[in-house]
């Protein structure tokens, strides 16, 4: 249907643009002139929403990809009013588990978001690739989303001129849920959401708003929204990661309404799955028909999503999810088809089998020959052995038949370790021919390389190298580094992880040496160079180096990380400065840095930093004081 034939022409078509109005699509340009979208161009089109399309951009300065929703061209009022909320909303929240916002604007009278580019996948996408999910991974993205809940839940902020507190998602589903490549987990589409505590024109009519599979039965009684509104979706996302089925996968409208009335799931005992018990209450407890007997808040449900998480694994939630994203695309379908045998895969692995008994066999047999041979050619009797004289070095009385059978077993012996050769150590005898020794040494590096190569799925020893610092396997680490070549050794991409390697061992000498030898202009660069330097105690050349890092772009390092790093080591130095000269300025400084620090961190009390900007601002407020 042609768009002019609707009654939603509030926006003139511009002339100018090569993008044009048709519904719910935006036609991208013909490539014979770039169309401008927010900080940079755009370069694809990512998806096609109810209310907004979002588009792939491409920020020349930054050198970096970035993310645009932008309002569809045929919008109606109460759509842009929402629009317009969630610009507002969302642009509020800093959170590690919040998709990140950079600016907002206007693109030909239509309003967008520009947000950061999420390298990863939703959490709809995953479940529908790899079924019921691993039970600590489950817990690990839930501890992240409800990390996300806790701190909207209890945000403090001015919307339209008013104060508010705590912000309800209201379409907590998996398709807005980003797990990125890196193990993070984001959540994200606020467009439905509003304040806890006040009712939005944009927001407030009759109809049911979000999605019906995971919203409370309350809602469709024509009750309002709350908090335990995100814990019920909560328990929703739980219930799907954990079977791999939607709690609620009915698709006749009328019988899905009915079973949200009556609560109806299958209950988690029908599943073939070893769920942990404290994990099925918790699950059951969020999607409890009567919301008072839900958890009281999301903190709760990290509180015990923690505890069962630690029952699974040591691993932190991080740590499980970098290690669960890592996993090559032929690991990811054996977790889909583990109970599927096909004929193929007995005829191809039943030949596997044979072959490698075959060889087996084979090198068993030379094994027992080998043996024939050494045992024909040692003496039978001691009388057949004899000794010439001119062989020996110089006269001596004749042996003794019993010591001759110690001697020449002795050498055989001594011949056998002389040839031995240590894997692990790779502990070569010295009067073994050099070039055996380059032989030997050749073939246990090409071993190393094999099994790291088959292990990570990948010829790349650049990706191998990086995966292993990421999973915080130093040591491999350091073995592959001998083995990789130069030319790769001299990329941006393996020098900053490279100074990520020494940062992790504490090898200072190898940073000064780094720092000394490159100049790499990024972010991750300088923020490392600042770091060194603060080791040493040159406070100076600590915040110089700081300084130096927000003018460069990050190209490994997520500019949350970055920002909380770059204000934790400017809060030490301030700190020291302090310490050095207590005067009010330098103590005003230090209180505010710190106090800076404590609130980006703010959702995460018990995190390291937020700790100790508490401690801190107590030791300077005492020290000032006395």
């Amino acid at each position: 249907m042609d768009i002019d034939n609707k009654n939603s022409q509030n926006i003139k078509e511009e002339s100018s643009s090569q993008i044009k109005r048709v519904p719910y699509v935006m036609i991208l340009p013909d490539g014979t002139k770039p169309e401008i979208l927010g900080s940079g161009t755009i370069t694809s089109l990512l998806g096609v929403g109810g209310m907004a399309n979002v588009y792939e951009i491409w920020n020349q300065k930054l050198e970096v990809k970035r993310a645009v929703k932008l309002l569809h061209p045929n919008y109606s009022l109460e759509a842009k009013e929402r629009f317009e909320t969630e610009v507002r909303i969302t642009a509020k929240l800093d959170h590690p588990n919040i998709v990140e916002i950079h600016a907002v604007g206007e693109w030909n009278g239509l309003p967008y978001i520009e947000m950061e580019k999420i390298e990863g996948i939703t959490l709809e996408k995953l479940i529908e690739e790899r079924g019921s999910l691993p039970f600590e991974v489950a817990t690990s993205i839930g501890i992240m989303i409800c990390r996300a809940l806790r701190y909207a839940h209890n945000l403090d902020y001015v919307l339209y001129g008013k104060n508010h507190h705590g912000i309800i998602h209201r379409d907590l589903k998996p398709n807005n849920i980003m797990v990125t490549n890196n193990g993070n987990v984001k959540l994200m589409d606020f467009g439905i959401a509003r304040p806890i505590d006040a009712s939005l024109h944009t927001t407030d009519n009759a109809s049911v708003m979000g999605t019906m599979q995971y919203l409370p039965p309350e809602l469709l009684e024509g009750k309002s929204a709350d908090l335990k509104t995100d814990i019920y979706s909560l328990g929703a996302v739980l219930y799907e990661m954990v079977t791999g089925k939607k709690a609620f996968d009915e698709t006749n409208i009328s019988k899905l309404m009915m079973a949200k009335i009556k609560n109806d799931y299958r209950p988690l005992e029908s599943f073939n799955l070893k769920i942990p018990s404290k994990l099925k209450k918790l699950i059951n407890q969020c999607l409890n028909r009567d919301k008072e007997k839900r958890p009281v808040n999301a903190d709760y449900v990290l509180t015990e999503l923690t505890k069962i998480h630690k029952s699974l694994t040591l691993e932190s939630p991080e740590s499980v999810m970098l290690e669960f994203m890592g996993k090559s695309a032929k690991e990811k379908k054996v977790l889909n088809t583990r109970f599927h045998i096909s004929k193929n895969f007995i005829y191809q692995y039943g030949l596997v089998f044979f072959l490698i008994i075959s060889g087996l066999f084979l090198l068993w047999l030379s094994i027992i020959k080998k043996h024939e041979k050494e045992i024909a050619q040692t003496p039978a009797h001691p009388d057949k052995i004899t000794l010439k004289k001119e062989e020996t070095k110089f006269n001596s009385p004749p042996l003794e038949p019993s010591k001759i059978i110690v001697d020449a077993k002795k050498n055989i012996v001594d011949n056998k370790k002389q040839k031995k050769v240590s894997v692990n150590n790779i502990n070569i005898k010295r009067n073994i021919e050099p070039a055996k020794k380059q032989e030997i040494v050749a073939t246990l590096q090409t071993s190393f390389i094999d099994e790291v190569k088959n292990k990570y799925g990948t010829d790349d020893l650049l990706e191998i190298f990086v995966k292993l610092i990421k999973l915080s396997k130093y040591d491999d680490a350091l073995k592959l580094y001998e083995y990789i070549p130069q030319e790769i050794q001299n990329t941006k991409t393996f020098i900053l992880y490279k100074i990520r390697l020494m940062q992790a061992i504490n090898n200072i000498d190898e940073l000064k040496t780094i720092f000394l030898e490159k100049d790499i202009n990024d972010c991750e660069f300088y923020l490392a160079k600042a770091k060194y330097f603060y080791k040493l105690n040159d406070i100076n050349k600590c915040l110089a180096n700081i300084e130096l890092a927000t003018k460069y772009p990050c190209e490994l390092l997520d500019q949350t990380t970055f920002r909380q790093e770059i204000l934790y080591y400017k809060a030490l130095c301030y700190s020291k400065e302090f310490d050095s000269n207590p005067d009010k300025t330098n103590m005003k400084k230090a209180l505010d840095t710190w106090f800076e620090v404590k609130s980006i961190f703010r959702a995460m009390p018990d995190h390291k930093y937020y700790k100790e900007a508490e401690k801190e601002m107590q030791r300077i407020a005492q020290k000032s004081q006395g």
